[in-house]
């Protein structure tokens, strides 16, 4: 028999080995002065690290290369524009990746502006594909800015870096909503001493990120959060800073009653509502989520599961026939409401909990029951987060998750009693004007604090060990992406020069990616530069 070794065994070190091998490469390319080769690269290794958990949450090397190549382009910028670090902060400009259609941190950046209405923000997308949400389009607009798309502009990473810094230089402060891997504002603020202050949103606090050595302040939206940022991202205690999730104020339109009619609800049934992306619902060695609530259904007949975002997974059929009536299912939906309005209950997803449709539900004053089984140090996989710490009910196991849920279902008083302490909760911090306060205090941190040294983070050596206890060890199964590296290479290869596009696309062809895809017109487009495939399709 043939003994596997430690990195075969272990998913982590798996990753590890690919990421490591990526960063080494970045590292070579930069060397060698093949800065936009450099980035692409520096990208993947990132995005590795995002997807497929290597077992650490920041890279001093990958934020040392991008460092170094904003660095380099110095000369290249020809606008130089003073920026003053004293001033009143009046002006803000929201950077983001790519904003959804359905999702927490689209809504999260049109709610931050529309409650902000003492100052004037405008947005900058840096890879967004498609159309730009309507309501963001509104509260940009609202406010008296702008939304630039840097990738509909000729050029790639690089040429947009700079275009991204010149930009910057026009604002008060930059507020960073971006992706994981997205390595153009990382390049673009290659020396934040000469930018306007950066604060950095940690929305995607359970996976790995770039971004610490630029930030002037980090904001994290939980404890245990702030928790991960300072003790595995390197970020200093005096830069880390907690403030709730925005959510808009709840105004409800329909009775309960009503809104079951309108929906088609029995209006006497007891409805339990849960509503997250499809991904948050995975099932857990061969157990789904609708089986999680088979008992409870079992034994409360009048009691009504209803799934939104998750679509309709076979292996939930069982139990939707097992239970006729009771559990019902369907796709993402971007206004819920109506549902929030008929709901009793509300139910956490699991294993990946969903804040933001906690706290919306917690607004429509339903009771908040979430489970976490897992140890203390994995607490970034549980509800923790400001508001609902010790007002949603936490379950410890399964059979507690049943026994809680059981009572909510038939004991009304307890359900208004723990409805009303996490609606008073929310209310008081999640919206304006609670919410503002915490907002002004990040704007007082960061005119308090001098810009960062970005040296103080890419020299740190002790950040990149790869850790294989909680809560990385069962990162994998809650959250882990089996998304290929060659798909990962895919995405960003149009945002280089045509040298560099055309060795990304014999490399994945070398590889076998474009195997099976007869037709040229499936793989040829990849070697058009990004910005002239938005430019056509994002105008159509």
């Amino acid at each position: 028999m043939q003994l596997l070794t430690p990195q075969e065994q272990n998913p982590i070190l798996v990753s590890y080995d690919e990421y490591d091998a990526h960063v080494r490469h970045a590292e070579k390319l930069f060397s060698e002065g093949r800065l936009a080769a450099a980035s692409l690269t520096a990208a993947v290794a990132a995005s590795i690290a995002a997807h497929r958990h290597c077992g650490i949450f920041a890279s001093p090397r990958i934020e040392r290369i991008l460092i170094g190549i904003g660095d380099a382009l110095s000369g290249r910028d020809h606008a130089e524009i003073p920026v003053s670090r004293t001033k009143p902060i009046k002006s803000v400009l929201h950077i983001a990746t790519e904003l959804a259609p359905v999702g927490g941190l689209t809504r999260m950046i049109s709610r931050w502006v529309n409650a902000d209405k003492s100052r004037k923000n405008s947005l900058v997308l840096t890879q967004h594909r498609g159309p730009i949400p309507d309501h963001t389009k509104e509260a940009f607009a609202r406010s008296g800015g702008r939304i630039y798309e840097l990738n509909h502009s000729p050029g790639g990473k690089l040429e947009w870096a700079l275009e991204l810094r010149r930009l910057a230089k026009q604002f008060d402060a930059v507020v960073l909503h971006f992706h994981c891997e997205d390595v153009i504002p990382l390049i673009a603020f290659s020396d934040p001493k000469a930018m306007p202050p950066i604060i950095l949103l940690n929305h995607a606090d359970h996976l790995f990120w770039i971004g610490p050595s630029i930030s002037q302040v980090v904001i994290s939206l939980r404890e245990a959060a702030e928790d991960i940022a300072i003790n595995r991202r390197g970020v200093e205690p005096r830069r880390s800073i907690i403030m709730p999730t925005i959510v808009d104020p709840t105004v409800r339109e329909k009775t309960r009653a009503e809104a079951k009619r309108a929906l088609g609800i029995d209006p006497d049934c007891v409805l339990i509502l849960s509503v997250a992306r499809g991904v948050k619902y995975r099932s857990i060695n061969g157990i789904t989520f609708a089986d999680r609530h088979a008992k409870v259904l079992a034994e409360n007949p009048r009691a009504k599961l209803l799934v939104i975002g998750v679509g309709n997974p076979a292996d939930w059929e069982p139990v939707k026939r097992a239970y006729p009536g009771q559990l019902e299912t369907l796709p993402e939906i971007e206004l819920p409401k109506a549902y929030f309005e008929a709901a009793d209950i509300y139910v956490d997803s699991y294993p990946f909990v969903s804040s933001t449709s906690m706290m919306e539900a917690a607004g429509y004053g339903l009771p908040l029951l979430t489970i976490f089984d897992a140890p203390r140090e994995a607490r970034i996989f549980g509800i923790n987060h400001v508001g609902l710490d010790g007002t949603s009910i936490v379950a410890t196991s399964q059979a507690d998750y049943e026994e809680k849920l059981s009572r909510l279902i038939r004991d009304e008083p307890y359900r208004r009693s723990v409805a009303e302490a996490s609606h008073e909760a929310v209310v008081s911090q999640h919206t304006p004007p609670g919410w503002l306060a915490f907002l002004e205090r990040v704007y007082d941190r960061v005119r308090d604090l001098p810009p960062p040294d970005p040296r103080t983070f890419t020299e740190r050596q002790d950040l990149e060990t790869p850790y294989l206890g909680e809560p990385d060890r069962r990162h994998h199964s809650i959250v882990g992406s089996s998304l290929s590296t060659d798909a990962i290479t895919r995405s960003f290869m149009g945002m280089v020069p045509a040298r560099d596009r055309y060795a990304v696309w014999r490399k994945l062809n070398a590889n076998g990616y474009f195997k099976g895809k007869k037709a040229f017109h499936k793989y040829g487009p990849l070697l058009l530069p990004e910005w002239l495939k938005r430019s056509i399709l994002d105008r159509r």
